[in-house]
């Protein structure tokens, strides 16, 4: 969390932009973002990705920390970083950093019980996503409609339009999500 708390402000400041200009853009207050960066509150990850859009970056750009020295990149499970957002009470871990000219952005993403992206459907970037359910089922929520999927199933979707995850059981539900710019 801290290392993501530490890349906004960083990144932020690049831009040369203030608290209230990064907010305005993201459509969060002042005083949310000031304590996102820092580190007083864990964003959802709807948030995220609308701090994130504002930055015009993807979202996995705040996890990395450098370029790698090229493909192939293997991520062994134990040195994957993870975010994890109480609000949405999901944890997300990116399977690729270091690539800044990558054209997917692999995540997977624990919704625990209860846990959901975001309070209300939200928007991401530019592109296209994927999703396949490796354990657990999830409700997906685009445009006024749901549709629950289990283990196996996919589903691939335009993000730009509002759209939500939700976990309505009462174990984790584990999500393999590709984002395509």
């Amino acid at each position: 969390m801290e290392q993501v708390c530490k890349k906004i402000r960083q990144l932020r400041e690049d831009k040369g932009w203030s608290v209230r200009g990064l907010a305005a853009r993201a459509e969060i207050s002042p005083s949310a973002l000031s304590q996102i960066e820092a580190g007083q509150n864990s964003p959802s990850i709807a948030t995220l990705e609308k701090i994130c859009a504002a930055l015009q970056i993807p979202i996995v750009a705040i996890f990395d920390d450098g370029e790698t020295a090229g493909l192939p990149l293997i991520m062994r499970s134990g040195d994957r970083r993870k975010f994890y957002s109480a609000g949405s009470h999901a944890s997300l871990e990116p399977l690729a950093r270091g690539l800044p000219q990558k054209k997917m952005q692999p995540l997977l993403m624990v919704l625990e019980p209860g846990g959901e992206c975001g309070e209300h459907p939200y928007t991401s970037a530019e592109g296209e996503e994927f999703t396949i359910v490796i354990h657990g089922t999830a409700a997906f929520e685009q445009s006024g409609v749901t549709t629950e999927l289990g283990e196996g199933d996919a589903i691939y979707y335009d993000p730009r339009l509002p759209h939500n995850w939700h976990n309505r059981s009462h174990s984790a539900t584990t999500l393999l999500v590709v984002v395509a710019q």
